[in-house]
């Protein structure tokens, strides 16, 4: 595999499981992406969901495939002071259609325990 491109690095973001049906991407989130008022950034939390769609996606496509998000919409409903951040991405393909499709993301903090606190999921429409 080839080295993570470097706004991966930027972001604190590592693939910790990839394979064609899911993706899980961790996100260590550094003081820099912090707002004032303690939360993670949302811009932040917008890009990790985006490049976790992408991965997922892009494990499903062949070598010379390329994609891009050409609409992201997000709907905050809660904030995280947590730092350290996942998401997990699932293949769901519509009925319709034979092609891979993404059809959502969860993101969710994690806190001192092992399991996900509060998990967010994510309507993708691709």
């Amino acid at each position: 595999m080839s080295a993570l491109p470097g706004f991966m690095e930027l972001l604190g973001l590592t693939i910790e499981r990839a394979d064609a049906e899911e993706a899980l991407v961790r996100m260590d989130v550094p003081a820099a992406l912090m707002s004032p008022f303690g939360a993670v950034h949302g811009g932040f939390i917008a890009a990790l969901l985006d490049t976790s769609l992408g991965i997922a996606l892009q494990r499903r496509l062949g070598p010379a495939d390329r994609i891009a998000t050409h609409n992201l919409n997000v709907t905050y409903v809660a904030f995280s002071r947590e730092q350290l951040l996942f998401c997990r991405t699932r293949r769901a393909p519509p009925p319709w259609s034979p092609k891979p499709s993404v059809r959502s993301a969860s993101a969710a903090r994690r806190g001192a325990g092992t399991r996900p606190q509060n998990p967010l999921t994510v309507p993708a429409l691709v």
